[in-house]
């Protein structure tokens, strides 16, 4: 019994840690839209296109694709002129 209450524990701290190591890019990539939109002014219509964007790229980041390979997040980063 024991043995598999371990078992369990080291898979457990083992998916967490698989799912937490994603999200640092999503993490950086929210932090640089928000910190231009801090710093910016954008008309609205380049907000509302920056919200829908953002929305596509988490969309697509949960369903496993990287940042860096998602266009939405690409373009909404243009957007904001964030490199």
């Amino acid at each position: 019994m024991k043995k598999i209450i371990a078992f369990v524990f080291v898979i457990t701290l083992f998916g967490s840690s698989v799912y937490a190591s994603g999200c640092s890019e999503m993490a950086a990539f929210n932090t640089k839209i928000k910190k231009a939109l801090k710093t910016a002014s954008f008309n609205e219509k380049t907000l509302a296109d920056i919200k829908n964007l953002q929305s596509e790229c988490k969309r697509q980041h949960d369903m496993g694709m990287s940042v860096s390979a998602i266009s939405s997040c690409n373009k909404a980063l243009d957007l904001v002129a964030v490199n």
